[in-house]
This record gives structure tokens, sequence and C-alpha cells, in this order.
């Protein structure tokens, strides 16, 4: 299915939809000439994009691409696919996203409830993805969701939940960790983050790279500094617990985080913001990520059930301060089947990628892990103001 901007009002799934996302079919081919174009571009245009890259790192933003800006002009002004990477059985699907330096898109879900995580590539910035297999450290031993890091070094960090045994699916839960210095293809032996043996402490958000050797992790039940090298750890800022939200720092080096919290001083005080989005109440499922340009963004869905009927986006311009515009991705005229828990990585200058589910078993293909790529400047120019009379779901 492909899913291009439909301008006039257009019938999407049964009912009058503007300004959102219909699906059409694909055109047959389309993604081997997107391919040949990105890969001539870059051959062209290298330079650029180290260029680009360099000042992401100034910043102290997640490693993006090599290829930041260039893989971006062979397909920017293209229409978005709603690409499937997987078909999960159900449960916690929650899945995980990042991209690394090389620009491969690593993706993990829950295939079978907390009995089968698995771990699916692109190397095409979506367009295809390699069959799902399950992650190497957590078969035979049971788990919960957990997220994906890119680090400045340009390994991956996957961090997921271990239940109190190995086998088991009783509190408390801890995490652990593991490393990849091959995009995703082989991972290190498991180690754990300090923890409290008596008290749950849980990961779902990236961490944020402080400096060398200093991982914020956000966990369920504190905010701390971790050093890899050492194994030590220290309570971030203030030391309050922020809960299982993510934190994000801005190219400014302000910290947004998703209790609905703001610091400009590294966490030592923090500032209520006012209208933020309800990210708190199920911190699991939702998101928060900061772009190379300073924009936040918060994932809202509307509508009644388990799952709503529309997922958007909520937008910060003014580094966090402000949650005045929304920029609706998905409506596919139904109600969605499960919690979707979306998932964003920027894969560009121009472009963002979401990760999420959907299990109607009534649509094409039945329940399925979807990636959906977005025009950065579509989400500028087509965000709209939002009403907080409009009813929500947490």
């Amino acid at each position: 299915m492909e899913f291009g901007w439909n301008g006039p009002p257009a019938r999407c799934g049964g009912r009058l939809a503007r300004r959102s996302w219909c699906a059409q079919p694909a055109t047959r081919g389309s993604g081997t000439r997107r391919a040949e174009t990105r890969r001539q571009v870059a051959a062209e245009h290298g330079p650029v994009a180290r260029s680009t890259q360099a000042k992401l790192h100034r910043f102290g933003l997640t490693l993006l691409p090599t290829l930041f800006a260039v893989l971006s002009s062979g397909f920017g002004a293209e229409p978005s696919k709603l690409v499937r990477l997987g078909n999960p059985v159900g449960g916690h699907i929650h899945p995980a996203a990042c991209i690394s330096a090389k620009g491969t898109l690593v993706v993990t879900y829950g295939h079978v409830n907390h009995r089968d995580l698995r771990l699916t590539r692109s190397t095409d910035v979506g367009a295809t993805w390699s069959e799902p297999k399950p992650f190497a450290p957590t078969v035979g031993k049971t788990y919960y969701p957990g997220s994906l890091t890119t680090l400045r070094d340009g390994r991956l960090l996957h961090a997921w939940n271990r239940w109190s045994e190995p086998t088991n699916e009783k509190e408390p839960r801890s995490v652990l960790y593991s490393l990849s210095s091959d995009d995703g293809l082989t991972w290190s032996e498991a180690k754990a983050f300090p923890r409290d043996e008596k008290t749950p402490s849980i990961i779902r958000h990236p961490i944020v790279e402080l400096a060398a050797n200093q991982w914020l992790l956000p966990l369920s039940d504190k905010a701390q500094v971790f050093d890899p090298a050492t194994g030590a750890s220290q309570p971030f800022g203030d030391g309050r617990a922020h809960g299982l939200v993510p934190i994000v720092r801005t190219p400014k080096g302000t910290f947004v985080s998703g209790a609905g919290l703001r610091s400009t001083d590294a966490g030592k005080t923090w500032q209520t913001i006012a209208n933020f989005p309800n990210v708190k109440e199920q911190g699991w499922r939702h998101e928060m990520v900061c772009l190379a340009n300073g924009w936040l963004l918060a994932s809202e869905i509307l509508g009644p059930g388990v799952g709503g009927e529309r997922i958007r986006y909520v937008l910060s311009r003014d580094d966090g301060i402000t949650w005045g515009e929304v920029f609706e991705y998905y409506n596919p005229g139904r109600a969605i089947g499960g919690r979707a828990c979306p998932r964003t990585v920027q894969l560009d200058a121009e472009n963002l990628g979401v990760v999420f589910y959907d299990v109607d078993p009534k649509q094409a293909g039945g329940p399925g892990l979807f990636f959906l790529r977005l025009p950065v400047a579509q989400l500028g120019r087509e965000a709209t103001a939002r009403s907080a009379r409009q009813p929500l779901l947490p």
C-alpha cells in the first residue's frame, strides 16, 4: 500500500477525510528506482552530507547516517509508503527503533507476548526489511520490550526488560542491555544496569548520551547517569523520578521530560510545561523525540476504545515551551487495533520514519507492524492548531 497526500477532500476508509493519508496502490518497481537515485546522488554529494552530520554532533543529538542530507534528496518529494515489516502474533508488541551511522534502520518488537522478541533491519531507508529473527540474547527467556539508541561512536544500544527470573513473568522487572558494532547483525553479552532488587525498574525510551561513558537512563523508578566503563551510576539533576517517560535534550541544551517538565540547567531545576500532551499516563505507549532542527514531537492518539482511531504528533517549535500544533499521520478510517506504541527516528535532513502496530485482523494482510516515512517540511507546513477541547486518549 502506498500513502499519498490527498489534497482536497477524498474518501478514506469509508469516511470523508481532509488533510489525511489515504491508501493507494504502490507502483511496481518504484523502490528499485529510488535506490538507484539515492546511490547516484550520494556519489555526487557525499561531502555535503558529512557537513550536515558534523553539525548534529555539535548539538549532541542522536547520531544520524553519514549520508544524512543526501538520502533525502533521492526521495524527499515522493509520496510516503506504509510498509509492513512484521506480522506480530499479539501481546506487548511495543516496538523500538533506531538508525545507524551507516543508515541502517533497526527495529525490535514483541512477536509473541513476553516470549519471542524479534529484530528486523532495513538498508534502504525503510523500503524493504529483513525477515524478522529472534533477538539472540533473549532466546529461551522471557522479556518486556525496551528501547534502541545509536551511540556517538556508531554502536547500537539495545536495552530491554527482564522479569524477576529469566523464564518467568513476575515483578520486579529490571533492565539489561547489549551493544552491536555491526548495525544490529550481532550483539554483545547482556549486562545489567544498576538496580534495587526489590523495586521494578523499567525502560521503554532511548537513552540520552550526555558525553562519553555518561548515559542518561530514563528508568521508571529513577533517572540516572550511568558509566558503562565502571558500572557506577548517580542521580540525574535533582534526583527526581520522572516515571516511565522519555527525556530528550534539544540543540540548545534544554532537557524536556515526558512528565511535562523542562530544565535549562541540566536537570537541577524543572519548570512545568503548560498544555503538555498526556505522555505520562501511558508512558510505555507514547513517545517524544527532538529533531535536528530543534522541533519536538510528542505522540497523541485520539478516539474511543483501546487503540483510538487516529495518531498524530503534537509539535513544539520553541524549545519545548509551547505545544500548540498537531500533525495527523495515521487515520485508517476505523478503530486502530492495539495501542500502536509509535516510535520515530529522523532518517535524514528532510524525512522522519515512524514505526507502529495495528493488529486489526480485518485489514489487508491481518495484524501488522508498519513503517511510514514522513517529510519534515510537510509536517511543518501542514501542522494545524491544537484544540484543547477535543477529547483525547491518554
